[in-house]
């Protein structure tokens, strides 16, 4: 049975994934508002995609001098300052006359990604100090999950049944909620740094190698997921009318994984390793699913399950390896490498799409995976880094 401590640290714990489910929606906001949006200021949809790829970009390079210049700040003051940014400008881009207007209240939100989900997790394990840490990361992580499950279909939704202002209003208002809550029931925390200047890990070698691995295997995941909709269509040769079933389903299936990196608190490089095999089996099953419709959705079902274990599973890691008041400064470099994946992994499947079709995505996908998974063997084997190396 919970205790009573511990039922309450839960309160706050919540109130992060809820704020993550928020930011990570707001990432990708305009996906399911394409034509909406394109259509509203008269631009192409390539340029709507901007939105969404720009605003990763510009997460990686802002991600650590951002979070090492707001290093001394407490940890309750700065998570909602950045949710009150966020909210503020979903607020002005509802309001947005123009595609250039929209673009600057993006750039906002993007200059905000970086910082909340560097000092996330580590602000997850500080306020429940009853929980392992592996599994409040795994709580405030399944923000993520909720956001695929949930919140993009919602804004989809909201965006076809009113427009696309009101899915941007619409999260506005949940993240002033989120602000609400943060304020009740968060408490004032100082930053990890205690005063000292927040700076990057020195001679962590397994560090900086994780940060690698990050980079690698979020690549692997973007290459193919961003193409998502041709590959289940081509190589899959799935109907149309099919696919929200089959991304409902890989949104459920995340959730699924998100509880299980859970139970696997403790043990990040095995997490990592099995969500890296099972992407790499996924894209293998999709391939061989011309023949054996069933395959996809067995696919997706590791696939979903495998991004959400992945995620949790490396931002764990990250924080095995940083040493005690390295953790926000780690989880910057890690949150860096992340967006530096998904920009580079969206390259890469489509320079394979370009050259070789949707099967090409496929292997292109799976190598780097395969690779990841190399890495990651040769990182873990590492020496620890202790304090006195530094």
């Amino acid at each position: 049975m919970m205790s009573g401590s511990t039922k309450e640290t839960m309160w706050p714990v919540l109130t992060l994934a809820f704020g993550a489910f928020v930011a990570q929606t707001t990432e990708y906001l305009p996906i399911g508002l394409l034509p909406q949006i394109g259509g509203a200021f008269a631009v192409p949809e390539g340029f709507v995609g901007a939105l969404v790829t720009g605003y990763a970009w510009i997460a990686a390079a802002t991600a650590i001098p951002l979070t090492l210049a707001t290093g001394a700040m407490g940890r309750r003051r700065l998570f909602l300052l950045l949710l009150a940014i966020l909210t503020l400008a979903n607020a002005l881009a509802a309001c947005a006359q123009g595609y250039v207007a929209l673009a600057v209240c993006r750039i906002a939100v993007a200059l905000t990604h970086g910082v909340f989900w560097s000092i996330l997790a580590s602000f997850a394990v500080r306020v429940a100090p009853h929980i392992p840490p592996g599994r409040a990361a795994a709580w405030v992580f399944s923000g993520i999950s909720a956001a695929i499950v949930g919140g993009v279909p919602l804004a989809a939704a909201i965006g076809q049944w009113g427009s696309w202002r009101l899915a941007f209003g619409a999260f506005a208002l949940l993240g002033a909620v989120a602000l609400t809550l943060g304020r009740a029931v968060l408490p004032p925390l100082r930053s990890d740094s205690c005063g000292r200047t927040l700076r990057l890990p020195r001679g962590n070698k397994r560090l900086y190698g994780a940060a690698a691995i990050t980079a690698l295997s979020l690549t692997a995941h973007f290459s193919g997921y961003t193409y998502v909709v041709p590959l289940l269509t081509g190589a899959g040769h799935i109907a149309a009318v099919a696919l929200p079933a089959l991304f409902v389903t890989f949104g459920v299936a995340g959730a699924a994984g998100n509880a299980l990196a859970g139970l696997l608190a403790g043990r990040a490089v095995e997490t990592v390793a099995l969500a890296l095999s099972c992407i790499v089996g996924a894209q293998l099953l999709i391939h061989l699913s011309a023949s054996v419709h069933i395959l996809v959705w067995i696919a997706l079902v590791l696939w979903g399950g495998a991004i959400s274990m992945l995620i949790v599973g490396l931002q764990s890691w990250v924080l095995e390896l940083a040493l005690a008041d390295e953790a926000d400064a780690a989880s910057a470099l890690y949150v860096a490498a992340f967006n530096v994946g998904i920009g580079a992994g969206a390259l890469a499947g489509g320079l394979a799409l370009a050259g070789a079709g949707v099967h090409g995505v496929l292997a292109t996908s799976a190598a780097i995976g395969v690779l990841a998974l190399g890495g990651l063997a040769i990182v873990a084997g590492l020496p620890r880094t202790n304090r006195a190396d530094v």
